[in-house]
């Protein structure tokens, strides 16, 4: 089978572009002809340096291990405009964002059958919220990544989909024993987005803090090299660590003994899954993706979005009950650990095939 990736970026650091690329190449593995390519960005005509792209029409192609976070074995194209006659034939064109869903919707039927990956509801944070919404309703065949979006989907536009909740690289991230130190040391996520929360989880950190509970915040992120304005932001230092991947980071996951997530929605929540599988417990905001692996009182304590207060009530527990926050790390492990890439590709090839199939016979009639 013949499976065409369309992406709009791919050098960043996050959960949504790890999961394609896990797909991409675990299909490729599986024998079916894999391409990925990146639509251009965005020329502007005042810019003499984008002038090429109106002159040419070409592909640039990048080394498989071009990326330096991930074991990548697909070579990256990168458009150099964003043309019909740069995509080639295929069985399946899978749209991976809403600006790759807006482009693949002009291209001929013999790009492939078009299926729309939606891995967040982009509309809630673009900045071109109307286009965002407008691709949900195109006439795509949906996956989403979990059973919020789904939800959303179908109440808000009326859309069916197919839930894959994507599962957290097993190779890769996995439980090992804690050192003594751990319970005490709570792990978070630096981003610059607001709906990431960022602020919200200093601010529970500060509270904790002010009432004289041990907390050690371990921070990661890929935006900052120099953590000092963070510093100099929450009134106080701490950990940090820029830009960690694969063994790095499960070892920051593994040293902790909380993983405090304050995101005000997503999509599903990559770094809290995997540091859930590093035998992490989990102190979160309720964002909506989280509910397929986040149970409240059982695999995580579960906070209301926008609310510092309960999410440090609920991280005061876990630092002073050492029970409960092993009982939660263990449950939550065990839901993780249950989310498997090869049901998944399974499922996905099976979604394409029956949809080729189903193609073929309306010809054959």
């Amino acid at each position: 089978m013949k499976i065409t990736f369309l992406a709009s970026q791919y050098a960043r650091i996050s959960g949504g572009n790890r999961a394609l690329f896990e797909y991409a190449n675990r299909l490729k593995k599986m024998g079916h002809s894999v391409r990925w390519f990146v639509l251009a960005k965005p020329a502007r005509w005042y810019r003499l340096d984008h002038w090429p792209r109106f002159l040419n029409k070409d592909v640039s192609v990048l080394s498989p291990n071009i990326i330096d976070w991930l074991d990548n074995q697909i070579p990256i194209e990168i458009l150099s405009i964003n043309d019909a006659s740069l995509i080639p034939d295929s069985d399946i064109l899978l749209a991976t964002a809403w600006q790759t869903a807006d482009f693949s919707f002009s291209l001929p039927a013999s790009r492939g059958e078009k299926f729309y990956f939606v891995q967040h509801h982009e509309s809630l944070w673009t900045r071109e919220k109307s286009k965002a919404n407008k691709t949900y309703y195109l006439p795509f065949r949906k996956l989403v990544i979990s059973t919020w979006l789904k939800e959303i989907l179908k109440e808000q536009y009326q859309q069916d989909a197919d839930v894959l909740v994507t599962p957290v690289n097993q190779d890769t991230f996995f439980k090992e024993e804690k050192k003594g130190d751990a319970g005490s040391r709570v792990c978070l996520l630096h981003h610059d987005y607001d709906w990431k929360g960022y602020k919200d989880a200093i601010e529970a950190v500060k509270i904790v803090r002010s009432q004289n509970y041990k907390i050690e915040p371990v921070v990661f992120g890929e935006k900052l090299k120099d953590p000092a304005p963070l510093f100099e932001e929450a009134g106080f230092k701490f950990e940090y660590h820029y830009r960690p991947t694969g063994e790095a980071l499960r070892k920051i996951y593994s040293s902790c003994g909380t993983f405090l997530c304050s995101s005000w929605f997503e999509g599903l929540g990559m770094p809290a899954m995997e540091a859930m599988m590093c035998g992490t417990a989990l102190v979160t905001t309720d964002t909506g993706g989280s509910r397929d692996y986040a149970l409240n009182e059982e695999t995580a304590l579960v906070a209301p979005p926008k609310n510092p207060d309960a999410l440090a009530k609920n991280l005061v527990r876990v630092l002073t009950d050492n029970s409960l926050r092993l009982n939660l790390a263990e449950k939550g492990f065990q839901r993780i650990k249950n989310f498997s890439w090869d049901s998944n590709c399974k499922l996905l090839i099976k979604r394409f095939e029956d949809c080729l199939n189903k193609k073929n016979a309306t010809k054959d009639f």
